[in-house]
């Protein structure tokens, strides 16, 4: 579940039939105020937090977000970007902790820029203009959305960095081997907020509980948090620092190149140094599967089970072990951290596990070693 900045567009609207997919009768409120800490709101089933999460849609936001990932994976080589703090890369993302300012003004206005101590990395979204922006390089690309492309972007974000789109995968996870409460009242940002708790009822699944802070006053998630197994702190959390829900000016989405920055044009997302770039496999780029069902596509990725012990399949992306790739981001961090393994390498996390088959298959979802080489040798989920 780690997110960066990724061509897959994720909703600010939370799909629709979340709530049905839970029995209401079996929700229930456990909202305390057993801290002084712990703002004293009305008391909300866990069934209308859901309905008020899909239905939240803010015309406009600006805010501080960091995102903390605590995977217990070793440091991560910077390879296929500038190495720098702020660079938008797999290696960047997936560890340690990183601050990203985002401005929102509506489906076709949105700003995100990933700080570094002394560089930044900005995605600009303004109507039909997609820019990107790199201060260490100095590097601009710019891109004209078709028509087409426009109507495809008109409600999702560019950013997969939030705790709305971190929020979305974990709603969409919801069936009936899920247990949904209202968890104790939070501050977070400074702002009132319920709760959501989200614990997985099936033990082979690697996630023991996610927690949404929900805004009391516009339901926008303001921070999400992923626990492992019996742990107390957050695998992963993404949260905002500080928000405010005033629409931006429009002079905020109005990028003027800085002088001496080189600009080219093209798609922004397809460049180096950004997950989903050209170090990418295009089928990994142009398509994100349907949770929950085998795409009849075998040469893209295949979700394999559902719920969360899914498993997600990628074919033949060169990434056999000592296959000669010098130039792929995946495969050089892969071989950092992976360990053989009969059939192929595995790479375990407190959240997850990647096996990588000798044949190049990579297979990933929240389970663990002995559970996803089941599915690897099987074919079938969980």
């Amino acid at each position: 579940m780690t997110r960066a900045f990724t061509t897959r567009r994720l909703r600010w609207a939370l799909p629709a039939g979340v709530a049905a997919a839970i029995a209401v009768g079996s929700l229930t409120s456990s909202v305390t105020n057993s801290a002084a800490a712990e703002p004293n709101l009305p008391a909300h089933t866990a069934a209308q937090l859901l309905v008020d999460l899909e239905t939240a849609n803010p015309p406009g936001f600006s805010g501080t977000i960091v995102e903390t990932a605590k995977l217990g994976l070793p440091q991560l080589p910077s390879i296929g970007g500038s190495g720098s703090d702020s660079s938008l890369s797999l290696a960047n993302l997936v560890t340690g902790a990183h601050t990203v300012r985002i401005w929102y003004g509506g489906h076709d206005k949105q700003r995100i820029a990933l700080l570094g101590q002394l560089s930044e990395s900005d995605i600009i979204r303004n109507g039909t203009d997609l820019w990107t922006y790199s201060s260490t390089d100095r590097q601009v690309t710019h891109s004209t959305l078709s028509a087409s492309e426009t109507k495809g972007l008109a409600h999702h974000d560019i950013s997969g960095m939030t705790p709305q789109a971190a929020a979305d995968a974990a709603l969409k996870a919801i069936d009936p081997t899920t247990a949904v409460q209202v968890d104790r009242t939070a501050r977070v940002a400074g702002r009132a907020a319920y709760q959501l708790l989200l614990t997985p009822k099936d033990s082979r699944s690697l996630i023991g509980s996610v927690r949404i802070a929900v805004d009391a006053q516009t339901s926008v998630p303001l921070r999400v948090q992923v626990f492992a197994k019996s742990a107390t702190s957050p695998a992963i959390q993404v949260g905002f620092t500080d928000v405010s829900f005033k629409t931006p000016n429009a002079s905020v989405f109005t990028f003027v190149p800085p002088a001496g920055a080189t600009v080219s044009h093209g798609n922004p997302l397809s460049g180096p140094g950004f997950p989903g770039g050209e170090n990418m496999p295009q089928r990994i780029k142009d398509g994100t599967p349907s949770s929950g069902a085998i795409s009849q596509d075998t040469s893209g990725p295949q979700v394999l089970g559902k719920g969360w012990t899914a498993v997600l399949k990628l074919q033949d992306h060169g990434l056999a072990a000592g296959a000669d790739n010098p130039g792929s981001n995946l495969g050089a961090i892969l071989d950092k951290i992976a360990t053989p393994t009969q059939g192929g390498r595995l790479v375990t996390s407190a959240l997850f596990t990647v096996f990588i088959t000798d044949g190049g298959d990579v297979y990933v979802g929240p389970v663990s070693a002995e559970a996803i080489r089941q599915v690897a040798s099987t074919g079938h989920g969980l």
